[in-house]
């Protein structure tokens, strides 16, 4: 290969699924429901994470969507931080997790050989220290206050 020149790949919905596919394995897991229109499929997302990481390299997802960068970098060994504004993020994303160390055998699951195990922590943030000016928010306490400017 050239120096400067990027390498280039073809991937096929062959190997690395569709859309339609991906909405397929949502439904699955979440029978009756239509969350999203554009998933990824979970086979694209295994070979993006196996391109681009090691066994337990952290993964950050900061627009979890439907949770499947976090499913499949669970199944594959990866760690992982998913971020989420949405209500979905409890009602879809966290079963889905909770799923996956169930065992669910959708998606890669049993191309990997996942059965299952492992855990993963949920948090919810609390209210914004600052308002959109710069002020301390209304109802702000001492001890948030404090934690945050000790982190700054």
């Amino acid at each position: 290969m050239r120096a400067g020149l990027v390498p280039s790949t073809i991937w096929f919905h062959s190997e690395v699924g569709t859309t339609g596919s991906a909405q397929a394995e949502t439904t699955k897991l979440f029978p009756g429901e239509t969350l999203f229109s554009t998933p990824k499929p979970e086979r694209l997302i295994e070979r993006i994470l196996q391109i681009a990481t090691n066994e337990n390299d952290l993964v950050l997802d900061s627009f979890l969507g439907s949770g499947t960068t976090s499913a499949v970098a669970h199944k594959i060994g990866r760690r992982y931080i998913g971020i989420e504004m949405g209500d979905h993020a409890m009602t879809h994303c966290a079963p889905r997790l909770r799923k996956v160390i169930e065992g669910e055998q959708g998606g890669i699951s049993e191309t990997v050989g996942w059965k299952g195990g492992g855990r993963f922590r949920f948090y919810r943030l609390g209210v914004p220290v600052f308002d959109e000016n710069g002020h301390v928010t209304k109802g702000v306490r001492f001890v948030p206050l404090a934690a945050h400017l000790w982190f700054l």
